[in-house]
């Protein structure tokens, strides 16, 4: 054994067995850093990461979710300020569930790869029918991100002369948005929340590509480890559906659509690389990474020869 692995051995077991005068909930936390650090995630600015405020949050009932078990949630500091988050169950083996690292934009390690250059497209607000305020949606949010990535990559011109926000309303346009009022405070009842299944995003995605004379083929399938392997392999990032903590409000959870970008396996677990158009960290464009049992369905856009 490598004397680097050996001593980050001992420090698990430190930690662990209580080797420490610190809280459990926080050597737990250092736990996971010195994981996220074997499996390359940590690398250059981001080995000086600690561990800020850390806190038990106890999940909120909702309309799409259950209450739940509850977890720590550890705010990350690094020496330019905030540098992200980790959150980990309560109970059992106390899992890593859901992290982001300021500043990680791609990643080519051999137990972790993610792909660049997905435009961090956020959701925003648009005038309703009604006259009020509702959110633009995942949905069309992450499939705007998807062209735009494909149109940067200068294969083809999907995007068109559309701005982000413009392409947003263009994807949008296309689906059978469902709008919801903001009971929870999910948006801080700023607006209302506006939704669509994944199945409609396949279709119009693809009437999209053939109006635009975009050679592609989307096909929507389960979830699957190994099929995301292979598209990110390929260059491809992909379309998922998830179950996810609001990062503003992680004692809220709601079903979402993101931009796949990458994938790593940390102690055994797989993660999801994702682009989370409901997540402003401080530099755009950062990963969020999640548990991969809390993805359903990946949606693919693969070029057509």
């Amino acid at each position: 054994m490598k004397r680097s692995a050996f001593l980050t051995l001992i420090l698990v077991a430190c930690l662990l067995l209580g080797c420490s005068s610190e809280s459990p909930p926080i050597a737990q936390g250092r736990v996971h850093l010195v994981e996220l650090q074997r499996s390359g995630l940590l690398e250059g600015a981001r080995a000086s990461i600690e561990l800020g405020e850390t806190r038990r949050i106890v999940p909120v009932a909702t309309r799409w979710s259950e209450a739940g078990e509850p977890f720590w949630w550890a705010e990350l500091r690094g020496r330019d300020g905030a540098a992200g988050y980790l959150a980990w169950r309560d109970g059992g083996n106390h899992e890593l569930i859901d992290f982001a690292l300021e500043g990680l934009l791609s990643l080519d390690q051999p137990q972790a790869q993610a792909i660049g250059g997905v435009p961090p497209i956020q959701q925003f607000a648009i005038k309703g029918v009604d006259g009020g305020r509702v959110a633009s949606g995942c949905v069309p949010t992450a499939g705007a991100s998807l062209i735009a990535y494909w149109s940067n990559l200068g294969r083809f011109d999907w995007q068109a002369d559309d701005s982000h926000e413009g392409l947003v309303r263009r994807v949008r346009d296309r689906l059978p948005m469902a709008v919801v009022a903001d009971d929870e405070g999910y948006a801080d009842g700023q607006m209302a929340l506006a939704g669509c299944f994944p199945g409609s995003l396949a279709v119009g995605l693809q009437e999209d590509a053939v109006q635009y004379r975009i050679p592609v083929r989307i096909s929507l399938n389960r979830f699957s480890v190994e099929v995301l392997a292979q598209e990110l392999a390929a260059g491809r990032p992909a379309l998922v559906s998830c179950t996810v903590l609001v990062p503003r409000k992680p004692q809220l959870t709601w079903g979402h659509e993101v931009v796949a970008v990458g994938r790593a396996e940390i102690a055994g677990a797989h993660f999801v690389g994702i682009i989370d158009n409901y997540f402003t960290p401080r530099v755009p464009g950062t990963i969020r990474w999640i548990a991969a049992e809390r993805c359903s369905s990946l949606l693919l856009v693969q070029p057509v020869k």
